[in-house]
């Protein structure tokens, strides 16, 4: 299946009202990102499935996702902002609290 875009580390997806900053982790299923709202100037993190057309199991998943964990408010849980329409897929907008990838720790 075609990728949205090869989110190769110099390839950043366009996502609408925001600004990519870095690649943060590459997986085979998602890719996430960290990011600036544009119109607020507030620091996020986007998480997105990297499939254009994801399976409905998979979107369903995300959704999931993000319905839980916007009605946790545990410290250390990261808060979901919101879940974006991203083409055929979602992307998934969580405050960023300057947390750094343990892959690379």
């Amino acid at each position: 299946m075609k990728s949205l875009n090869p989110h190769t580390p110099h390839s950043f997806p366009d996502i609408s009202g925001y600004s990519i900053v870095e690649q943060v982790y590459l997986g085979s299923r998602t890719a996430v990102y960290r990011a600036v709202q544009i119109a607020t100037k507030h620091p996020v993190v986007i998480k997105m499935l990297r499939r254009d057309y994801p399976s409905f199991g998979e979107l369903v998943q995300f959704r999931n996702q993000y319905e839980i964990a916007k009605n946790l408010s545990f410290p250390g849980i990261v808060r979901p902002l919101s879940l974006e329409l991203l083409g055929s897929s979602y992307a998934l907008v969580m405050e960023d609290w300057g947390g750094v990838a343990l892959e690379g720790v």
